[in-house]
């Protein structure tokens, strides 16, 4: 056994078999945010396909957790138009998003960068 003490679980993973340890987890968001954008959605992926979401403007308001066969389903149904929203509610720019003539890529979320220095400094 090791001099370590053994790292305490926080309450949320007591019993869920989806949770994941975030500490080291990279998180991404769509190369469209901006801290002026409304909302932030961050995802994070773990080699066992897990994925986790957070709010990327309110990262410690809690954390989301997928299988890879949930987080399939969920994929799929976006490129299907299951979650879009009627033209007529959107800008054009908001339109033109939506009907994939935008190009929009993950970037990683700038709240890592702050993490490691926080550690480092």
């Amino acid at each position: 056994m090791s001099d370590e003490k053994k790292r305490e679980l926080p309450p949320e993973a007591m019993g869920n078999e989806k949770w994941h340890d975030t500490t080291d987890a990279v998180w991404m968001r769509s190369s469209l945010s901006s801290e002026e954008s409304e909302a932030i959605v961050e995802v994070a992926k773990f080699d066992d396909g897990f994925r986790a979401v957070r709010d990327g403007k309110n990262p410690d308001k809690g954390i989301l957790f997928f299988t890879p066969q949930e987080w399939e389903a969920f994929v799929l149904g976006a490129k299907d138009g299951e979650f879009d929203i009627p033209e007529e509610y959107l800008t054009e720019e908001e339109a033109r998003i939506q009907r994939g003539e935008v190009e929009v890529h993950a970037v990683p979320s700038p709240l890592n960068k702050k993490r490691d220095e926080d550690a480092a400094g």
